[in-house]
């Protein structure tokens, strides 16, 4: 019987522990990549031509790269390194740096909603790597 107990408790025990640490890593892993959209309204600048952007899809992977996606007349489709703002788990600054091929050079910030999953904000600012024109972001989500 007291054998039958022991085993008992430290089946509890290891089962306990198996669910505290399958939660941990549920919460690494929610927290390390995030996929946050949003429809609003915004300017896609490029030299002296202007788009209206009308969507944002920011998804910021937990190697520290972003995927970004601004919906306009065109879709352009942007990858990008981020870190956190400060202590921030809002907020995130954009390094972009384009390819051998071509692309945009440049720096941003991308504001998340309280709920991580809506952009509040997105501004880009950065220059051409082929054509060398200024291009310049700026999103504000609904």
């Amino acid at each position: 019987m007291q054998i039958e107990r022991i085993i008992a408790i430290a089946a509890g025990i290891a089962v306990i522990t198996l669910l505290a640490a399958a939660l941990a890593i549920g919460e690494d892993q929610e927290s390390q990549e995030r996929l946050a959209h949003s429809n609003g309204q915004g300017i896609l600048r490029v030299g002296d031509e202007q788009f209206k952007v009308t969507s944002v899809i920011v998804k910021l992977i937990d190697d520290r790269k972003a995927e970004l996606t601004l919906v306009s007349d065109i879709t352009i489709f942007l990858t990008a390194t981020w870190s956190n703002h400060g202590d921030s788990q809002q907020e995130f600054d954009l390094d972009i740096s384009g390819d051998s091929r071509g692309g945009l050079e440049g720096t941003g910030k991308v504001v998340l909603g309280n709920d991580g999953k809506s952009v509040t904000r997105l501004n880009l600012k950065g220059v051409s790597r082929t054509t060398k024109r200024a291009i310049e972001v700026s999103f504000e989500g609904k």
